[in-house]
């Protein structure tokens, strides 16, 4: 086990600590601020790991793997020399010259020459692999930090969804719809087929009624409307629409009571028909 119990929060994050472990670590955990942030961090990165076959990663991300994985928190030394980890769990027992078994000092006086295993030594030889599993397990969360960094926008302080939009924004199928608003606002609506997801880009959009939001929506080739999510407030926004896009023959934009409607209850805003 560890002396230094901060250093079992990526082992534990991956669920990589035996019982005993995972006792003493859920114990300080409790009242270590600084360890449950690095463990909900960790989860939080491995649960987005299901994004990385959104994105293919860049040439470069095994050599950033390789440096981050050098800035990992190292554990404490071993106690002990690495000489008793290797020694033998016996002592052999040498002849001497005139043929007889020599005993060593400390043997039984009453013939029997077994001598007793030194009983550190499996405990001792078990330590290098306990080094080697931390550090396999440290390497491990790494990569999945480093994965995750560039797969998916951490949580704190991003949108989850600006990974898919910047996709959709820089796909090669790119087609993009435009429309100036009334007040000179502007509202883009970029699809991707290849991707089955559109996004709306908006650029001085005023502020929806008070109690009102704006909703979004995608039309199927019979006409229908089915919602495709809010629009959060802000002027200047970036929003991936619920839904396959791919299917769609056009979008909206329409003002609705605050929490939405299943159908559009007021005029478009704006629509954007796909070609």
């Amino acid at each position: 086990m560890s002396d230094d119990i901060h250093a079992l929060s990526g082992a534990y994050a991956v669920d990589a600590v035996d019982d005993v472990e995972r006792v003493r670590f859920e114990r300080h955990l409790a009242g270590c601020e600084a360890c449950q942030t690095e463990v909900a961090s960790l989860r939080a990165a491995a649960a987005e790991l299901s994004a990385l076959s959104e994105l293919a990663p860049p040439p470069s991300l095994k050599a950033k793997v390789m440096a981050d994985i050098r800035t990992v928190r190292p554990l404490p030394p071993l106690v002990g020399s690495p000489v008793e980890a290797e020694a033998p769990a016996t002592i052999p027992v040498p002849a001497a010259a005139d043929g007889v078994t020599a005993r060593p000092t400390g043997s039984d006086p009453a013939g029997d020459e077994r001598v007793t295993p030194m009983t550190s030594a499996p405990h001792a030889a078990r330590a290098p692999r306990r080094t080697l599993w931390r550090g396999l397990v440290a390497a491990a969360t790494a990569l999945v930090l480093a994965v995750a960094g560039f797969t998916v926008w951490r949580t704190t302080n991003t949108d989850p969804n600006q990974t898919i939009a910047e996709q959709v924004l820089t796909a090669a199928d790119a087609t993009t719809v435009t429309h100036t608003l009334p007040g000179g606002a502007q509202a883009k609506v970029v699809r991707s087929d290849s991707l089955h997801k559109a996004v709306l880009v908006t650029k001085d959009m005023p502020a929806a009624p008070n109690g009102k939001v704006y909703q979004l929506w995608l039309q199927d080739p019979t006409g229908h409307m089915a919602s495709a999510g809010l629009m959060p407030p802000g002027t200047d926004q970036v929003v991936v629409l619920d839904g396959d896009a791919s299917k769609a023959t056009g979008a909206g934009i329409t003002v609705e009571p605050a929490g939405g409607s299943g159908q559009p209850t007021s005029a478009p805003v704006a629509l954007f028909a796909f070609a």
